[in-house]
């Protein structure tokens, strides 16, 4: 365990990757916001848990009021007056989309992410991943050292995470910081005779998205009938990906 001091006993960086150690997976919780810990002990690995540290603490401003709802917040979202201006906008670009292209229809995911589900794909993710395997070279890199010191402190670490920047950018939001979560955030797809024809899945973006028209035709019943939804996505890039901030101007 951790002193209280959160002072870390040093373990050769080199064994990180195969085994990651225990006292850094510790000190990842001790670190973590308070709003985040449930969330940042259920995160699998190392590497992944250190990714959402990263984003936890560069947040950290504005975690509570991004924090993804709680179950019973979800339920009495449920037919609140909120909820119905949502659906209502979603239907109204609906309909635009089918009038400008007869025979196709957009399916919106309107459910919101709960914590559980974004933490589960958090674990399974491929880009998260690859991302958290950067990550750990990375931290290997930057302490060559790490073998001959007596201890890396916890601000050490926590000062490192805040300042790198990864040349790979997961495909998910770090659980708890997705718009999903609040219902503030929708992903439409493309159906055709009820089956679907552009899914929102980074492998369509160019063969599907783009070179079919779909992302600029869901543009534009976007622009004209959904006056609170903002987008699309591009970092990372997700044409289906659209932000519901219904008190925000235009």
């Amino acid at each position: 365990m951790l002193a209280a001091s959160l002072a870390l006993s040093l373990v050769p960086m080199a064994s990180l990757s195969a085994e990651p150690s225990a006292e850094l997976d510790e000190l990842a919780v001790d670190l973590a916001p308070p709003v985040s810990k449930p969330a940042i002990k259920q995160i699998d690995d190392l590497g992944r848990r250190l990714l959402a540290l990263r984003s936890y603490l560069r947040t950290s401003s504005s975690l509570e009021d991004r924090w993804s709802w709680t179950e019973q917040e979800i339920e009495e979202f449920q037919g609140s007056p909120e909820q119905l201006a949502l659906l209502n906008e979603v239907a109204a670009i609906e309909a635009h989309f089918s009038r400008e292209n007869p025979g196709y229809a957009i399916y919106a995911n309107t459910k919101i992410r709960s914590l559980d589900v974004q933490i589960a794909r958090w674990n399974e993710n491929v880009s998260v991943g690859s991302a958290a395997s950067e990550l750990l070279s990375a931290l290997e890199a930057h302490f060559p050292n790490f073998e001959t010191q007596d201890k890396l402190s916890s601000e050490t670490i926590r000062n490192w995470l805040v300042r790198y920047e990864p040349e790979i950018r997961p495909s998910l939001a770090a659980p708890g910081l997705t718009r999903h979560g609040q219902a503030h955030a929708i992903d439409f797809q493309i159906m055709h005779d009820w089956r679907l024809i552009a899914e929102a899945s980074t492998r369509q973006i160019e063969p599907v998205w783009i070179a079919n028209g779909w992302a600029e035709k869901l543009a534009e019943s976007v622009n004209v009938a959904g006056p609170s939804f903002h987008g699309p996505l591009t970092s990372p890039n997700e044409p289906w990906h659209y932000d519901y901030l219904p008190n925000r101007s235009q």
